[in-house]
């Protein structure tokens, strides 16, 4: 079965040789390669992925919305990046303060994958002002109505927030949420009360954001789970593969 992996992050401790050898043997055709602000895993680290294997890699920058201005935009996607990462924001994601960015991001028809839930520590240097009530679901909906054009993936189904999630992709055509991170039994569980009512197959893409070695422990995890769930096997190919490559497909090259 073929896979795109909608999260995952540059492999800075295991070499991107060994995240290519996995995304080889398990059938991984495209990876939405996600920056943070942190050395090694920054824009620089994926854009070199990025000129490196232009067919595997597709390049999701780090953009600071408290720092940032529209023209970073601009200058991101000339550098070859077609989709945006956003995190820990000293404001709510809805501020209205941010709407100059997302307006640029729409007009350069760039995806943006935004954490939403409650975030580790330790992705900005400092602490201070981070909080995860900032990137709750429920901040995803404000823009999706106001930028109807922007594509909006809300990583991990908004854990702990699932729920809310599920309703929030329900309302709004632009909203997707992938069921990565480390809390898959959580999400799993929210999906077994809420798929098909709310939240369906087509909004949701299958994500790993983990190091190359559990790439395929979470693959199989998934393939083992969302028969159980009640997909057929064309749904959960929209998972694995569908739902991401409509919205690659979107993005002018």
């Amino acid at each position: 079965m073929q896979i795109i992996d909608a999260h995952i992050h540059f492999p800075s401790k295991d070499g991107l040789e060994s995240l290519v050898k996995v995304c080889e043997k398990n059938e991984i055709k495209k990876c939405f390669l996600c920056a943070l602000p942190e050395d090694g895993l920054d824009n620089n680290a994926v854009k070199k992925a990025i000129q490196e294997y232009p067919d595997l890699f597709v390049g999701f920058a780090y953009l600071d919305l408290d720092e940032d201005k529209p023209e970073t935009v601009e200058k991101l996607r000339s550098e070859g990046f077609l989709g945006i990462k956003l995190i820990t924001p000293l404001k709510p994601y809805d501020w209205e303060g941010y709407f100059p960015l997302y307006e640029k991001i729409e007009e350069k028809k760039m995806p943006i994958l935004l954490h939403t839930g409650v975030v580790t520590r330790g992705v900005k240097k400092s602490e201070k002002g981070v909080t995860s009530n900032h990137m709750r679901p429920i901040c995803l909906e404000k823009i999706a109505r106001s930028f109807p054009n922007l594509i909006l993936i809300g990583a991990h189904l908004g854990h702990p927030w699932c729920e809310e999630a599920t309703v929030v992709s329900f309302h709004n055509p632009n909203v997707y949420f992938d069921i990565s991170g480390g809390h898959v039994f959580y999400i799993a569980e929210a999906l077994r009360r809420r798929l098909h009512y709310d939240i369906k197959p087509s909004k949701l893409l299958f994500g790993s954001d983990a190091s190359p070695r559990n790439v395929e422990k979470c693959i199989h995890f998934w393939q083992i789970t969302l028969p159980q769930l009640g997909l057929s096997q064309d749904e959960i190919k929209l998972v694995f593969y569908e739902n991401a490559a409509k919205i690659l497909s979107s993005i002018p090259k």
